[in-house]
C-alpha cells in the first residue's frame, strides 16, 4: 500500500453511472484499492506531465487483510470484489491460489467510462474451482486424520422367536440385554381365571426367557 495519507480520485468517476451502481461496501473498497496505487509523473515538458500507475496488474489486497484491518468479512468482499469488476472499475490479472506467496494481483480499470454503452466490456469475477478448504473428499490429506469409522447394525442379529420359547406364569418385566436382541409379540392365555388373554412385546437377549 502507498504511504501516501492522500487518496486521489477522479471527479469524474464519482459522478459516473457506474459508480452510482455500487452498493453496500463497494465504494470503499475502491477507495482502499486506489489507496493502493503507486503513482509517478511521466513526462519530461512542464504542465504537460501525467500520473500513472506503476504498480497496475501487480495490487494485492487479500481477504484476510481486508476482514482484520477493516472489518469487511469475506463474503462482503466478496460481492464488493464482484461489483467492482462487473461495473468496470477493477479488473483480475492473476487468480491466486489462496497461499502466502501466490496472491491474487488486480488492475485498477477503467471500464467504467463505457458502462451503459454497447461499446462496454463485461467481465465477471471467475467462479472459483481451486476446492480451497476442506470438503469430504479431501479432509484426510489435508488434516493428516483418519475418519472413524461409521457404526452399522446388522439386520441379521434381530430374530423373532416363536411363543414355545417363551414361558408365561403371569404378568411382570422383562429386563432385556444388548446382545442377540429377540423380539417377541404373541399372544397368550392368562393362567388367573377370568382374566382372560394377555399379549406379551418385549425385547430380551436369552433364548428362553421366563416371564414371571
Amino acid at each position: 500500500m502507498s504511504k501516501s495519507k492522500t487518496v486521489v480520485i477522479d471527479r469524474q468517476i464519482i459522478q459516473s453511472n457506474a459508480f452510482m451502481k455500487l452498493t453496500g461496501v463497494s465504494p470503499q473498497v475502491f477507495l482502499l484499492f486506489l489507496a493502493r496505487r503507486k503513482l509517478a509523473k511521466v513526462g519530461s515538458r512542464a504542465g504537460k506531465e501525467s500520473w500513472e500507475i506503476t504498480n497496475n496488474g501487480e495490487i494485492v489486497f487479500p481477504y484476510s487483510q481486508a476482514e482484520s484491518k477493516f472489518g469487511i468479512t469475506k463474503p462482503r468482499f466478496r460481492r464488493a470484489i464482484k461489483q467492482l469488476i462487473e461495473f468496470g472499475f477493477i479488473d483480475i490479472n492473476h487468480h491466486g491460489g489462496g497461499l502466502v506467496k501466490d496472491c491474487t494481483t488486480y488492475f485498477i480499470s477503467d471500464r467504467w467510462m463505457k458502462y451503459g454503452k454497447e461499446s462496454f466490456v463485461r467481465k465477471t469475477l471467475p467462479k472459483d474451482t481451486r476446492k480451497l478448504g476442506f470438503t469430504s473428499e479431501n479432509w484426510e490429506e489435508r488434516s493428516g486424520k483418519k475418519r472413524k469409522s461409521e457404526s452399522k447394525i446388522a439386520n441379521e442379529n434381530v430374530t423373532s422367536i416363536s411363543k414355545e420359547n417363551v414361558t408365561c406364569k403371569g404378568i411382570g418385566e422383562v429386563h432385556a440385554a444388548n446382545e442377540n436382541v429377540t423380539n417377541v409379540n404373541t399372544l397368550k392365555t392368562n393362567p388367573i381365571k377370568g382374566k382372560g388373554n394377555f399379549s406379551v412385546n418385549a425385547s430380551f437377549s436369552n433364548e428362553n426367557i421366563t416371564i414371571l
